[in-house]
């Protein structure tokens, strides 16, 4: 049986530092991967799934950051060194300004 790929962008991998503000919260992780439609972070703590998330995304190599929304469509529970938990989530990214989709596939992206 062959696995069809579903995305309709292709992915860069990345490591970049992520926040994600939620109500009385903070959570820190890392953007391991994305795309100009979703992203996959790399989190300790969880956030509500079930909100949208208001993400921070910092761009070191350009002084840049990016802010979005998130939709998370995937949650995993990642192995750690250390026998922390680590907390994978696929998010659809949404609500980026113009200037941010093209910093993003005219730089980053390509």
């Amino acid at each position: 049986m062959m696995f069809r790929e579903k995305r309709e962008y292709s992915r860069v991998e990345v490591a970049w530092p992520v926040n994600i503000s939620a109500p009385q919260l903070l959570i820190q992780g890392t953007m391991i991967n994305m795309s100009l439609g979703g992203a996959y972070i790399r989190l300790e703590e969880l956030p509500n799934m079930n909100q949208n998330l208001s993400l921070s995304i910092e761009i070191p190599e350009y002084q840049y950051a990016v802010f979005a929304t998130g939709e998370t469509i995937r949650f995993e529970i990642e192995p750690s060194e250390n026998n922390a938990v680590s907390y994978g989530l696929g998010v659809r990214l949404k609500d980026m300004t113009e200037d941010d989709l093209e910093f993003l596939s005219t730089t980053v992206l390509r």
